[in-house]
């Protein structure tokens, strides 16, 4: 039997799943729940980006039937608000908006180049005009 390694990218970065080709997506998705620290039904993977093609945890279907190869890259979406890292994230809000954003100033240079449009203004190179021949 070979082992397959199918990428799975969610907001929190891209993690590597083993599988085979065998592996019916239910408990495919077991395993990228388990690794991403997921519980059930937290979360859709989808073979796409655009979230076409998801994968259904119901599906008794395997992956070779589903077309999912080696390498292949998988999206995961969280449902809800419900993600590891969402958690962590929404704890921590509150506290940041309690304290406030102390006031600072920015350099005076900083201030001028957000002024600025970003554009070099310059002559045009001489060198460049003695090379045509007339």
């Amino acid at each position: 039997v070979l082992v397959s390694i199918i990428r799975v990218q969610s907001p929190d970065g891209v993690k590597r799943i083993t599988a085979t080709k065998r592996e019916t997506a239910a408990t495919f998705l077991k395993k990228v729940a388990k690794e991403f620290g997921f519980q059930n039904n937290g979360f859709s993977v989808y073979i796409n980006r655009n979230k076409t093609g998801e994968i259904s945890a119901s599906s008794n279907k395997s992956l070779n039937l589903l077309k999912i190869k080696h390498g292949d890259l998988l999206f995961l979406f969280p449902s809800s608000l419900a993600g590891p890292s969402s958690e962590m994230e929404t704890s921590a809000l509150p506290a940041l908006k309690a304290c406030g954003a102390p006031n600072v100033v920015e350099d005076e240079i900083d201030q001028y180049l957000s002024r600025q449009d970003g554009k070099i203004y310059r002559g045009r190179d001489p060198q460049l005009r003695s090379m045509r021949t007339t």
